[in-house]
């Protein structure tokens, strides 16, 4: 269990406390990397591409802070061709990074069920998962009853679940 992060669940929102040693290696280069390519513009295929662009620079900048401790891109299973951002080992944790909010409800539940089918299908199991979204689209749809009410019922069998914003 990660020392760092304690979670309170409230009736429509998640409130954390947080060390700060345990919030900057990862967060911060979240945001970095959102801010740093963030463009205006609205062409979808232009927007998928930085989307892109700044998750994979998010990876980069993540794995360089203890690549022997950040696993990068995992595959869940075969099977599935899905895959896990970030798993960090030492903590049990995995980072998903949703960089367009618009979709993220979607994403997030995909997220979830990555990280149940992992577990059911490994020794070395996942005790959190944070998922990281854009703030303006994806805080709306995501502080919403019916998420922070799945997040409570995942935490009552063994799996945390915070989500985190940028931008």
């Amino acid at each position: 269990m990660g020392s760092g992060l304690v979670f309170c669940i409230t009736s429509l929102s998640i409130r954390r406390k947080v060390l700060l040693q345990d919030l900057t290696p990862k967060f911060l280069p979240a945001s970095d990397a959102y801010l740093a390519r963030l463009k205006e513009g609205n062409d979808v295929s232009a927007h998928t591409k930085n989307a892109q662009a700044i998750a994979k620079d998010w990876r980069n900048r993540v794995f360089s802070l203890d690549p022997d401790r950040y696993q990068i891109e995992v595959l869940v299973s075969p099977e599935f061709d899905q895959r896990i951002d970030v798993w960090d080992k030492t903590q049990k944790r995995v980072y998903e990074f949703k960089v367009s909010g618009k979709n993220a409800p979607s994403e997030f539940y995909k997220d979830i069920v990555k990280v149940l089918l992992w577990n059911d299908r490994r020794k070395d199991k996942i005790e959190t998962l944070v998922f990281i979204t854009e703030r303006s689209f994806g805080q709306p749809l995501l502080d919403k009853p019916m998420p922070n009410a799945y997040i409570k019922y995942l935490a009552e069998y063994g799996l945390r679940v915070q989500v985190s914003y940028v931008g």
